[in-house]
This record gives C-alpha cells, sequence and structure tokens, in this order.
C-alpha cells in the first residue's frame, strides 16, 4: 500500500469512528426504558477493518452523548490504529404527534497509528476527524417481537490528517459531505442489529466507503 493510500485509508476510517449512534434517529435505541446504552461495531471497507466497543447515556427526549475506543487494522500493512471517538446529540420529533424524530448531532474522533518502520525509515500517523449534521429516524413493526428502525443522515466532515517521518511533520485536510444510512432491528426493548453505511462526497480519499455491523444493549433501569 502506497503512502498516499495509507494515509486516505487512516482518514476515511476516522469518518465512521466519530462516537457512538443511539436514539431513534440513528436506528438505534431510545433511551426511554434504560438512560445507559452498551454498544460494539465492526467496520469494513476495502482496505481496512475496524472494531469499537462504546457507551452512550441520554433522555427519551432531549440531549444524549457518548464515546467509544475502538482498533482498526489495514490491508498488507502491520499496523493498526487506535481511535477515540465522542459525540453529542439532541431528539425531538419532527413534529407535532409525528412518529418520525430528528436529531443534531455533533461528534469527534481522534486516530493513533499506524506506526510504521519500513527500511529504516519510520512514519507516525495519526488523524482528527470532526463531524456536524442531522440525522432522521422512524419505528415500523415488522411483527409482534420485532421493529424496523430505518434512518437516514447528512452531515460536514473535516478531517486532518498528520504524518511524521524521521521527525520531519505532514499535513493534509479534507472536507466532504458525509452520507448515512441503514436500519436497526430491534428484538426486544433492550437489544438492537444495526447494519449501515456511510458515504464521503467529495473527499479525496480511498476508502470512502465504510459498511458498519452494530449491537446496542440497553442496560438496567
Amino acid at each position: 500500500m502506497k503512502f498516499h493510500t495509507l494515509v486516505s485509508a487512516v482518514a476515511g476510517v476516522a469518518i465512521c469512528t466519530t462516537g457512538a449512534s443511539a436514539q431513534l434517529c440513528q436506528g438505534d435505541l431510545s433511551f426511554r426504558g434504560s438512560s445507559k446504552h452498551v454498544g460494539a461495531a465492526l467496520g469494513m471497507s476495502n482496505n481496512t477493518t475496524s472494531f469499537d466497543g462504546a457507551l452512550t447515556v441520554g433522555h427519551p427526549k432531549g440531549w444524549y452523548g457518548g464515546g467509544s475506543l475502538g482498533m482498526s487494522s489495514y490491508n498488507n500493512i502491520d499496523g493498526h490504529t487506535l481511535g477515540l471517538g465522542g459525540g453529542i446529540g439532541y431528539s425531538m420529533p419532527m413534529a407535532k404527534n409525528s412518529k418520525w424524530a430528528m436529531c443534531p448531532v455533533a461528534s469527534l474522533s481522534l486516530g493513533f497509528g499506524p506506526n510504521l518502520n519500513v527500511a529504516g525509515t519510520t512514519t507516525n500517523l495519526s488523524t482528527q476527524t470532526a463531524v456536524l449534521g442531522v440525522s432522521l429516524g422512524t419505528a415500523l413493526a415488522l411483527s409482534k417481537t420485532v421493529n424496523l428502525l430505518p434512518f437516514g443522515s447528512a452531515s460536514l466532515g473535516h478531517t486532518r490528517a498528520s504524518a511524521k517521518v524521521n521527525g520531519t511533520s505532514n499535513t493534509a485536510s479534507d472536507n466532504y459531505l458525509l452520507l448515512g444510512m441503514g436500519a436497526g432491528f430491534q428484538f426486544s426493548p433492550s437489544l438492537v442489529v444495526r447494519p449501515a453505511l456511510n458515504l464521503a462526497a467529495g473527499a479525496d480519499l480511498v476508502d470512502d466507503t465504510v459498511f458498519s455491523l452494530g449491537i446496542t444493549w440497553a442496560l438496567g433501569h
């Protein structure tokens, strides 16, 4: 994998590790039954695989927030990225008595690594990604025990990637439109399985499409 490809792959993973999803507006459990959720997600793209765990807290309507910790690996690269993410949002109905929920959301993620040493050349990579946008979602009953939670989102993203090669630093940044879509499958008041797809439009990223599969579990009251 070439140097530019590696940097853009690290940045591509960062767009999808910006904090935990939560609430109906993001295809996930609402905080109606529990104020604390734990979750895990697997993300896959052409060049990367990532895994992260998250904790979120919030209210059925109003503010919520969370943080995540994860690890990413790369094809043909003996190195990993440690990712730290956090986000906040505000849940509200789109209109009075509406079944659709809307959430303005903001998130920040930091990526550390991979750190590589090839033929005496040491390369240290890091990323910082900020995202600001809105998400919409609702609940549809598929059966007496299963609900479908479709959602869509649109956000503005900014990623800054830094590479230090033998002590010399280089940086690059990119702005893009981040589109998300998917649907959670709620099997009980406490469990959701959530496939999703994220697309970065207008970004100079190799990995601009990331598929993820997440699971969320509501902790006790």
